[in-house]
């Protein structure tokens, strides 16, 4: 054998051996953190309890959009602030800050009660922020927020994100939904929504029969832009107090490639999934 052969068939192997090693997928890192913190030493007085699970984007194969990506969702999780920080410092300093808060917000007013009180000043934060559909071209990803600060009760919150992986940048309704899809749109949901009542065996709620006949405020349903996309499907997800009141709670609607591909632009983000749903 040749030098010169020898020398191309090392470098072949060493393209093979990088290619094979390239994270073509979004890889995770999950941090864990529960902690107590008082307010003061007397630990009847209160505390700020908080509980975070978060999975954090740590490789994929392109650097810059996988950058955008993190700093997306860092942003979302904890503030725009931290987005310059280290993956191992992020959940210390965040909630170090929020104890911060917690303690210019409540102490002041415990030092007016009278030392006889038994009112306490309990807070909690609990952060989850996970992956969903995770494959070469979309990468989506949740939040899910419970905040209780005082009062009659806390407020959840849950918010999604899906990237192209492409760019980067997060995928938005206009890009896959052809023009003027909100009205259509807007009545597919509240379509869904009476028909998932009834798909769901084990509520004890009566089935939806009319939605005028329920607390939804059906002028307020229509696309939020708050949805995942999975491989069969576009998910809607409505908070509190945004499409019904509190008791509510979250309505989640599901949007099967089957209802919407006469709203979907050709040629779209999630065209590949559409298809390979229709070939089952």
């Amino acid at each position: 054998m040749t030098k010169q052969t020898t020398l191309l068939l090392f470098s072949t192997l060493t393209a093979f051996l990088f290619l094979s090693c390239t994270q073509k997928t979004i890889k995770t890192e999950e941090k864990d953190f529960t902690k107590k913190y008082y307010l003061t030493s007397d630990t009847a007085k209160g505390a700020l309890s908080m509980d975070i699970h978060v999975e954090i984007p740590v490789d994929f194969a392109d650097k810059n959009v996988l950058n955008s990506i993190r700093a997306t969702i860092i942003t979302n999780l904890f503030g725009e602030k931290f987005v310059s920080h280290s993956n191992d410092s992020l959940i210390l300093l965040f909630t170090n800050g929020l104890n911060e808060d917690y303690k210019a917000n409540n102490l002041s007013l415990l030092n007016e009660l009278d030392s006889a009180s038994v009112y306490s000043f309990n807070n909690e934060h609990n952060l989850e922020g996970f992956s969903l559909l995770n494959d070469k071209n979309i990468y989506s990803y949740g939040i899910d927020r419970y905040v209780y600060m005082g009062g009659a009760h806390g407020l959840s919150n849950r918010t999604y994100f899906n990237f192209d992986l492409k760019t980067g940048q997060k995928i938005t309704e206009k890009d896959l939904f052809i023009d003027k899809y909100e009205l259509a749109l807007s009545e597919l949901i509240k379509t869904r929504i009476v028909e998932e009542s009834k798909e769901d065996k084990g509520s004890d709620a009566d089935p939806i029969t009319n939605l005028e006949d329920t607390d939804f405020w059906t002028d307020s349903i229509k696309p939020n832009g708050n949805f995942y996309i999975t491989d069969e499907s576009i998910n809607y997800v409505f908070n509190p107090y945004e499409i019904a009141p509190y008791y509510m709670g979250q309505t989640e609607v599901s949007l099967p490639f089957s209802r919407i591909i006469g709203l979907l632009k050709p040629n779209n983000l999630i065209n590949y999934l559409v298809e390979k749903q229709q070939k089952k």
